[in-house]
């Protein structure tokens, strides 16, 4: 049998925060398995992706080909254009801490997750910064605590954002895709901080490859994971809580099969800092990935 999967659950927007968290909750207690929610606490602004289009052809087949109006609403789709950005964590501090008090793991994910999307690379130390203080600041607000881990919106990492991020205090963070968990070389300098890489592909990049059957889905999540040791499945509060719940409810038991149990990155990287010694160093680079556009940060 494979080994755990650690469950990483990316909340991104307001609807998916106010909608799809509670029924990942539930679908979740029905299995008896804990998560780790990756909480963008600040403006809902996913509608501003739309500027991407004049500045990436690709992401408007990325946008055609998974339906995205219907995957996320056209609330969502608008938001922060059209219509008004609304708070996303922030708006529902008890939903914030049910997550906690349900025994799962919470951490930042963003503030303004498209601005770090879509503008990581033209952003300033001290921007970085500022975005990094508004959802650590918020995130105490509500659970009373500083936070302990982060994993970046998109996968879009900097050396900057990550030299920044490594002074932070942190235990881990899950900023990276494919490839081992890793200490980062940047700049030809090691960054004392674990990164845990998101392996294999979500749901939405393989509703980009064209790819509907709910078994095919299921298989290309399945064979993803299946050769990795420390496999970590990206799960997305505006998918498998929205149109794809009743998909990710019947998914879950065929992954348990598969593997040996569910947990949290926390988890996964207390087991991994127990022997520090093992874990190898590897230079920051990016790579593109199918079903996704532009680049993602990487070790690989």
């Amino acid at each position: 049998m494979a080994s755990p999967v650690a469950l990483k659950i990316d909340v991104d927007t307001h609807e998916g925060m106010r909608d799809g968290v509670p029924v990942l909750l539930d679908i979740l207690e029905q299995h008896g398995l804990k998560a780790t929610f990756c909480l963008s606490f600040g403006p809902d602004n996913a509608g501003k992706a739309i500027f991407r289009l004049f500045k990436d052809p690709a992401f408007l087949k990325k946008m055609l080909t998974t339906g995205a109006p219907s995957l996320y609403g056209w609330r969502t789709v608008l938001s922060g254009t059209l219509l008004p950005a609304r708070p996303i964590a922030s708006a529902f501090p008890e939903l914030v801490r049910d997550i906690v008090n349900e025994g799962h793991e919470c951490v930042v994910h963003a503030w303004d997750h498209r601005l770090w999307q879509d503008h990581l690379e033209e952003m300033s130390e001290a921007q970085i910064r500022a975005e990094f203080a508004k959802a650590f600041d918020e995130y105490e607000k509500i659970l009373g605590n500083r936070p302990h881990a982060v994993a970046a919106p998109g996968w879009q990492a900097t050396e900057l954002s990550l030299e920044v991020e490594a002074g932070l205090g942190l235990d881990w963070a899950s900023d990276l895709r494919e490839g081992p968990p890793c200490f980062l070389r940047v700049r030809n300098q090691p960054l004392d901080l674990l990164q845990i890489p998101t392996t294999g592909p979500c749901i939405e990049e393989i509703l980009a490859a064209d790819i509907r059957e709910k078994q095919e889905i299921s298989d290309a999540l399945l064979n993803a994971l299946s050769a990795e040791p420390y496999p970590v499945l990206a799960v997305h509060a505006e998918v498998e809580g929205g149109m794809f719940s009743s998909f990710f409810n019947e998914f879950l038991p065929r992954l348990l099969s598969a593997h040996n149990g569910c947990i949290t990155i926390g988890q996964m990287a207390d087991g991994l800092l127990k022997q520090r010694e093992k874990i190898p160093l590897r230079d920051f680079t990016r790579i593109t990935l199918p079903g996704r556009a532009g680049t993602v940060a990487s070790s690989a």
